[in-house]
């Protein structure tokens, strides 16, 4: 079978997406709930997730993640290079513009997975894996200056570093929950992630939870 073909193998992985269990919690990309907006009743929220109480994901259940080194040859099948090549690529991309073509079929499933595994129960925001697949890459501005993340303006970079990095320790000068990524993402998967985020969960300045539906991208 064809690399680019295990694209079928990959919506069977993603066929479920598991449902986050509730509660507040420190944020670092989203707002705090005081702005939520409660949606009218003819609205379906349903698929948009309010911020969770944080907790240890399980990495191991049936919604499987490429993290660490797991994503390497993972990356490099659908590639159709090498596990080191594709180390070699990722390491070349910068965490202030996003490189070009990094949204394709395999990234944003493993977005999607990793959003619903490991962000979407402190964070919230929509993991529905049908909306990944019918959005469209990338303009090829995108990425420099600001985007729209859950209803606030912030800058690109900084929501990369903030992912990269971690948080900011608290004003009592305890650690983050939100954890240090950069040894477990890969730069080009966290682009990815950043535009599947501000697609599905930018919403409209001021607003939280953001409009219900999310921003449409050209075919």
């Amino acid at each position: 079978m064809n690399n680019r073909g295990s694209g079928a193998a990959l919506l069977m992985m993603a066929a479920v997406i598991a449902s986050c269990a509730g509660g507040g919690g420190q944020r670092t990309i989203e707002p705090g709930s005081s702005n939520a907006i409660e949606p009218t009743d003819d609205a379906d929220d349903s698929e948009f997730v309010l911020s969770r109480e944080p907790r240890r994901p399980d990495l191991g259940g049936e919604f499987p993640i490429h993290i660490e080194e797991k994503w390497w040859p993972f990356r490099a099948r659908y590639l159709e290079l090498t596990a080191r090549q594709v180390r070699r690529r990722d390491a070349r991309i910068s965490m202030v513009e996003p490189p070009p073509s990094f949204w394709d079929e395999q990234t944003a499933v493993e977005a999607v997975s990793v959003w619903t595994s490991v962000c979407n129960e402190c964070h919230g925001g929509r993991r529905r894996l049908k909306d990944a697949l019918d959005m469209s890459p990338p303009p090829p501005d995108w990425g420099r200056g600001e985007g729209l993340f859950f209803g606030r303006s912030r800058p690109y970079r900084e929501i990369f570093g903030t992912i990269w990095n971690g948080g900011p320790p608290t004003d009592d000068g305890e650690p983050s929950e939100m954890p240090v990524w950069k040894d477990k993402l890969p730069r080009e998967l966290i682009w990815a992630m950043i535009w599947f985020l501000e697609v599905q969960s930018g919403g409209r300045e001021g607003r939280f939870p953001p409009s219900l539906y999310p921003r449409q991208t050209d075919p």
